[in-house]
Formats: C-alpha cells, structure tokens, sequence
C-alpha cells in the first residue's frame, strides 16, 4: 500500500507556503486598488498645490492696477540732479517748472570756547533753549557782542527746553550727552580744532530754529553772562560768549518765478505731490522740472504683467484639464468640477463690463482679447492710444473707484463685498468735534505768575499743566495762536495723534478737539480765569456723523460713514453743513478689484480651493484606514485559516499513524499459500 511521503510534521503539508499564497491572493486585488487610488489622489493634490500657487501669483499681479496709487503713479524728470533732484506721488499734477534755488537752509551752529581736556569741569547750572530768529551780525567781536546781537524773536510753535547741568554731568562730555539724551531738538557735538576740544550746539534747519541760550547758574544776572563756569555757553541779547559759526536760514527757491520760503532743504507742496530735494544753491541757475501725472509707461508695464500673469494661470488650468486625443490620455484635473468653475468665474470676469463712466469699459476695448486656447492677446499699439485718449478711463477699468455728486462727500473706499451702482446718500446727523467755550473776556489781558498757566483733558488725554508766556495782550488772535501753540507742544498730546485749535468768539475762548465723533472732547482740568477758563466754561461733546448709504442704514465714527447690504464696505466721508439729501456716490469695483475679491475666495480657508484639497486629504486619510482594515481583515483570515490547517494537520497525524499501524497487521497476516 503507498504511504505518504510530503516532507513535514504530522500530514507533510507545506503549510506555511499554502497561508502565504492565500493571504496574498486575498491582499493583492484590494491592495493594488487602494495603491492606485492613492497615487490618483496625490497627483490631484499636487495638481491642485500647482493651481493654488497659480492663482495666488495671478493675485499678485494685481496688486499695482487695483490701487490707484500704483497704477497712475506719476513720473518727474529734473535736467540737473546736481542743483535738486525730486520725486512725486500719483496725485502730481502734470506740467513743466522752471526752479531756481537761491539759497539753501540752514541749521544754527553755536560753538563753545576751546577746552584743554574733554573731562574739564565747566559749571552747574540750567541751560535753556528757546527758538525763534536771531537778528545778529557775527562780523563783530563774538565774545564782547558789540552791538551784535540786535533782537531774537520766539517761534510760537516751539517751547522752550530746559536741561540741568550737575556735578554728574557738569563736564564738555556730560554736557553733550545731557543735551543729547533730553531730546530738545538740539544736538551736540565735540570737535577738537588745533586748539582744543569745543563744543558745539547746533538747531534743525530754518530762520526760525535759530538758538537763544541762556544760563541759570543760581547767582546773581551778572554771573550768568561772563565768561566763567557755564555761562561761556550763553548766546542771548545779554551776552554772546558762545561763537556763532553758522546762522541759521531758510531754503529759498523761485517755481516759475514765485518765491517760496521752507525750513528744509527737502520742499514739498511748492509743486503739488512733488519733493524737490535740495542739493546746491545755485541763483541765477534755472532747472527744468517736468511732471507726467499720466504715467503711460509704468500702466503698459503693469498691465502687460497682468496678462502674462493670467496666462501662466490659463497654462496651468490647461496642461491639467487638457485631453490629448493622439494619447488618449487627459490631464490630472481632466473633467474637475472645481478646476473648471475656477476657470469659468475668472473669464467671466475678465468678459465683464465695468460702469466706470468712461469709452474704455472692457478688456477688449483697450486692446486685450481672448485667444482660441484660452490665453489672453494684448495689443500694445490700441492700449497706447487709449491711454492717451483717456487715461482714467483705462485706469478706472482695472481699479475700484467712486464718485460723489456732493463736494462735501468723499469717496473713500470699497470692500469686495461692495456692488456696483448708484447709492443715494442721506445725512441724519452731522459729525462735530469737542469742545469748550469760557466766559467773555476784554483786552488787554494781563497774565503774571499767579495766572499764566491751566490744564485740559482733550480726547482722555491730559495736557498737564500748560503755561503761556507773560505779559500785557492786547490782540485776541495772537493770544489764541500762543494758547494753541503752547498746547499742542506738551508731551502728552506729542505722544498722541491729538491736537486743538483755538480762537477767541465774541471775547470767548473755545478750545476744539482737533478729532470728529463721540469720543471727541475737551474739559477743563486746572482754571484759569484770566482766559475765561471757569465753572462756567461750556463744554460739548463731539458727535459721530449719522445718515443712510443707498438707503441702508450706515455705521458711522467721526465724520465717516460705512454702508451696508449692497453697498457693504463703501466708506464715505462727509462734511459741510447741510442735512438730509446729499446727493448720490456711483461706485466700480473695477476689474482687478472684482478678481482680487473673487481670487481671495478661491484662496480662503472656506474657499473652493481650500474645500477640494481638504476632501482628498480626507480621502488619502481614508486609504490609509482602509490599509489598516485591510491588514487586519488578512490577519484574521491567516489565523482561521491556521487554525484549519492546524486542525488538518493534526487529522492527518492520526490518519498517517493508522495507515501505518495498518500496514504492520495486514503485513502480519498468512498469504492465501501459507493457509493451505
């Protein structure tokens, strides 16, 4: 009889090798499946990676045609950059001026007497800056001020500064630092010319920064004006022991023909949005100055950027979309309904006609039209002369814009969630600054030391205690300007962006809040009746603006007005006098606006974009536990199938030991011959 003769333990089967077949025939089918599903949806991710990075450089081109500050930008040209050099904003206004420079402006330069050490003691005491302009003939004796020194007039937008002089910082090197470090607008120098280390003083530019030094060192008048201790610094109509080495002066310039006076020798406002820069001081030199506030060249660049930008963007949908019919194989996004809205709503866009109130409404009208693939084609030639025909009709296309029929409304801004259209603008409340009106008073007015100082709260800002020069006032203009002066040149309100204006009304001081709106206020903190300034000072609150945008209702802060609904975003800003109508605005968005807000979209946590790529990492997720499902669906089907081999094999053992115990008796038993 045969026997079995498989190699193995018990039934001989190659157990092993039989679960290993099983497992993997049950793992291939499912595993190759999820593999190529994985590998799909990480082409489409990366594919998508690829068209956010597109979408988001298309954005950037955008940039400088949706603000207008970049897209009109105005271009200036100087004939001689060694007199002046100059640059301009986008609101320079095109034209050709003839600028002569005179005379450059200067800073006032004090220089002490020579020291022989730069740790010499020089004196204690106070020094005081005051600012104004020196009337001083520095032909005679610096040192004796033989009528030299002819009179000194205070700028009333400068206070005087003070800085204490001790035996801490009583030293040409301490004195430096000290004035250094208190910030006064003056700074110090040491320069050692062959006979010894000097110090020297020295203003910011213009006449009217001019220095008058004085010194208080603690003792009688006489020892603040001689030529020991701290007094060798004095420059005042007393004494002049400090050397004048520069005097101070203004910049002085003719712009076709007109004077102009500046402080700087960096001018701006001679020419509307222009700076001139000062370099040399040339009279009798004239130096052409050309403005083109139509920057034709800088509009070609950009907008020539912006469509090689969508291009690169249509490539990129194309390649991804595309079926090639020779291969029969498509793009990765090849039928996507994302890609494809994406693509839609952009060439919408770029077909759309914006109502910007000019002949130039369309892409198409300037010259930029839409190719057989897709791609946009500029012509150079027609986009040249419509920007010469019109250019604010052309820029106008590209960035948002608003127009208000009321010259006391301006338009300030809009929002991608502003429309298009006309909104009626109605004002319930006008805006109003705070403020406060003292008592009547009559010239002159006297102020002393019992009365020459009070306190404000302007805005919550506290002014601290404000202080006005004394004497006899017999004009109430003057004395307003001081008033103000004074008070916007204390610390706290410098700190802060508040400011007041004053004005006497009828013989009533009123102070103003220099901001609109509820938060707008001034309050008398310190009284001074002299000014009016009593129990029975009036105060009144500001106001915020209130009114309605389209006929919606409108939030409003100072004199600002923002619109809702439609009109979302569309931010107003109103003045004059009158209530109620105040006419319509007429608002564009603008093509490179309406893309920006639509790519921003695209682009948002929420966004279209952001949805798809989260969806297939959510499926790639999947996979994943579908891989670990998968293995332990394969681990349970081993292990039964184990335990039946197992089984099998232990059958087997038993069958195989019967077989054998068989063989033996049968083996055993007489041949049929043997029994006869």
């Amino acid at each position: 009889m045969a026997t079995l003769t498989v190699a193995g333990i018990g039934s001989g089967l190659d157990v092993n090798s039989l679960l290993e077949q099983i497992v993997e025939a049950e793992r291939t089918p499912t595993e190759n499946r999820l593999n190529v599903k994985e590998a799909e949806l990480q082409a489409e991710l990366t594919a998508f990676g690829t068209v956010k990075g597109a979408v988001s450089s298309f954005q950037s081109s955008l940039a400088r045609l949706k603000d207008p500050a970049f897209f009109s930008s105005s271009e200036v040209s100087v004939s001689n950059t060694d007199i002046l050099t100059a640059n301009s904003t986008s609101v320079a206004e095109a034209g050709d001026y003839a600028v002569e420079v005179n005379s450059l402006a200067q800073a006032h330069t004090l220089a002490s007497i020579a020291f022989d050490s730069l740790d010499e003691v020089i004196g204690n005491g106070t020094l005081t800056f005051n600012f104004g302009t020196t009337d001083y003939d520095p032909g005679t004796d610096y040192q004796t001020g033989d009528d030299s020194y002819n009179g000194f007039t205070a700028n009333p937008d400068r206070v005087s500064q003070s800085v204490v002089i001790d035996n801490t910082n009583n030293t040409i090197t301490g004195i430096r630092d000290a004035i250094n470090e208190a910030d006064i607008g003056v700074s110090a120098t040491i320069v050692d010319d062959g006979s010894g280390y000097r110090l020297l003083l020295t203003s910011e530019q213009g006449a009217d920064n001019s220095l008058q030094v004085s010194v208080d060192e603690g003792g009688d008048a006489a020892g603040n004006i001689d030529m020991s201790g701290l007094s060798v610094l004095a420059f005042n109509a007393s004494t002049t022991n400090a050397e004048q080495t520069q005097q101070a002066q203004d910049a002085l310039i003719t712009v076709n023909g007109l004077s102009i006076r500046r402080d700087s020798n960096t001018v701006t406002g001679a020419i509307h949005g222009v700076t001139l820069n000062l370099q040399d001081a040339s009279p009798g030199q004239t130096v052409q100055v050309s403005v083109n506030s139509n920057n034709i060249e800088e509009a070609q660049t950009n907008i020539s950027a912006f469509v090689d930008a969508f291009n690169e963007l249509a490539g990129t949908l194309n390649s991804l979309t595309a079926y090639d019919p020779e291969t029969g194989q498509g793009g990765v996004l090849l039928g996507d309904s994302t890609a494809r809205t994406i693509s839609q709503q952009i060439r919408r866009e770029l077909n759309s006609i914006v109502n910007n109130g000019g002949a130039y409404n369309s892409l198409s009208a300037i010259g930029i039209t839409t190719s057989r693939d897709g791609t946009l084609a500029l012509n150079a030639d027609k986009l040249e002369a419509a920007l010469n025909d019109d250019f604010d009709s052309v820029s106008q296309l590209f960035y948002a814009s608003g127009a208000a029929t009321d010259p006391n409304v301006t338009y300030v801004s809009g929002s991608p969630y502003t429309q298009d259209g006309n909104y009626r603008v109605f004002i319930d409340q006008l805006a109003a600054r705070g403020q406060i009106l003292g008592e009547a008073v009559t010239l002159p007015i006297t102020i002393d030391d019992t009365n020459d100082s009070f306190s404000l709260l302007v805005d919550d800002v506290s002014t601290g205690l404000v202080s006005i020069s004394q004497g006899t006032y017999t004009d109430f203009e003057a004395l307003a300007a001081q008033i103000q002066t004074r008070i916007n040149s204390t610390a706290a309100l410098q700190n802060s962006d508040t400011t007041v204006s004053v004005e006497f009304v009828d013989g009533q001081l009123q102070i103003r809040s220099g901001r609109y709106g509820e938060n707008s206020l001034v309050s008398v903190s310190v009284q001074n009746a002299a000014l009016g300034l009593t129990a029975n000072t009036v105060e009144t609150a500001g106001q915020d603006v209130q009114g309605t945008i389209g006929g919606q209702f409108a939030s409003s802060g100072g004199q600002t007005l923002i619109g809702s609904g439609t009109a979302a975003g569309l931010t107003l800003q109103v003045a004059g006098t009158a209530v109620g109508n105040r006419g319509s605005v007429s608002f564009s968005s603008g093509i490179a606006g309406r893309l920006d807000g639509l790519l921003s979209q695209f682009l948002s946590s929420t966004g279209q974009l952001e949805t798809k790529t989260g969806t297939i990492e959510d499926q790639i997720s999947s996979i994943d536990e579908q891989r670990v499902a998968l293995a332990e669906r394969v681990a349970q089907i081993e292990a039964r199938y184990r335990e039946q081999f197992t089984a099998l094999d232990v059958l087997m053992g038993q069958l195989q030991t019967t077989s054998q115990y068989l063989e033996q008796q049968l083996a055993g038993l007489p041949t049929i011959g043997e029994q006869k």
